[in-house]
């Protein structure tokens, strides 16, 4: 079962030119930080073009209702905090607090944990991981239960939402070939990671299925580094037969790739068109602005909740795996001139 995206505060930041932090506060109708009126209605305008709709849940008196969101180890600078802020929102919709523990591969703490919330009173419990893997949860509870970004091999009947990575591959590589761009090369991400095979075989298949049989002389590992995708970013421009555009499988790694075009003195997308995925801030901060296939971590944040409080209320699922889109952002990188 695939989901499609939602309009979020980031896509309004984005289409204002402010930060999230600024939309949250104007839409949340905050008075502790006083923004000039002209930033407001950038905001407003931007919400109303897109369709934003932005609802207010009535609150029970009392004490409130909870849900568990648990995870191995999570940084304040990686992008998947914008799944917990999102089911944090989502569930403060549902009238539940979303109660956020971290264990970080300390197997005492995950008991500590799991007695806390087995004592607690919780209507459910999330397990997260930031990086898209197959795991076996470290916790667990006798109560309605979601993997958020993993799944579980011993256990197919947990609900798991998870990023429709291959089809956002896909979907940005077929933008190329409509660009007329038919000779791709990839620099992908550790391929044992899930993230990074699933976008490959995306990219292979779209290629497949465009008549086009994929040269793996195209494909270089660059491991997430910076460093790394600007030594194989220029591998690719010394082969004989050089591509003529780059699918670069995250954001960070995009930056080593503009290093490395610029230090040959080519043009982006003139010489060599580029696309990403993730679609973080920095993508629309390039210039020229990078093509990016939105990785989307707030709808899933806020479906894993949705999902869970389905469970609650014993609602049947349509599938227990649901995949979540993420549009591909086209910019500047990548058309044709």
């Amino acid at each position: 079962m695939s989901i499609k995206k939602r309009i979020t505060m980031r896509d309004i930041a984005s289409a204002a030119g402010v930060s999230q932090p600024t939309v949250s506060l104007v839409l949340n109708g905050s008075q502790s930080i006083k923004l000039a009126e002209a930033t407001k209605k950038k905001v407003l305008d931007a919400a109303q073009k897109l369709g934003y709709e932005h609802k207010r849940a009535s609150h029970s008196k009392g004490r409130p209702k909870k849900i568990a969101l648990v995870i191995n180890g999570l940084n304040h600078y990686d992008p998947f905090i914008e799944a917990v802020n999102a089911a944090r929102e989502a569930a403060w919709q549902q009238d539940r607090v979303l109660v956020t523990f971290d264990y970080s591969n300390d197997k005492l703490l995950a008991a500590q944990i799991q007695n806390e919330i087995e004592q607690g009173e919780y209507d459910g419990l999330i397990y997260a991981s930031s990086m898209t893997r197959a795991l076996s949860p470290n916790i667990s509870i006798d109560a309605p239960t979601v993997l958020l970004n993993c799944y579980c091999k011993d256990h197919s009947d947990l609900p798991s939402i998870l990023p429709a990575d291959k089809l956002g591959a896909y979907k940005v590589t077929e933008h190329l070939l409509a660009q007329g761009y038919h000779r791709i090369g990839m620099i992908c991400g550790e391929k044992w990671m899930d993230a990074s095979t699933d976008r490959l075989n995306g990219y292979r298949q779209a290629l497949i299925n465009n008549d086009i049989i994929p040269d793996e002389a195209l494909v270089k590992e660059g491991n997430w580094s910076l460093k790394e995708a600007h030594q194989q970013t220029l591998a690719l421009l010394d082969l004989p037969n050089p591509p003529e555009a780059i699918f670069i499988g995250s954001d960070y790694m995009a930056i080593g790739c503009y290093q490395a075009i610029a230090e040959r003195g080519l043009s982006i997308p003139g010489d060599i068109a580029l696309v990403s995925f993730d679609n973080q801030q920095v993508a629309s901060e390039f210039t020229p602005g990078l093509t990016s296939v939105e990785l989307p971590y707030s709808d899933m944040g806020r479906q894993s909740v949705e999902t869970l409080i389905e469970l609650v209320n014993k609602q049947p699922l349509m599938s227990p795996t649901i995949k979540v889109e993420g549009d591909v952002i086209v910019r500047e990188s990548s058309v044709r001139q």
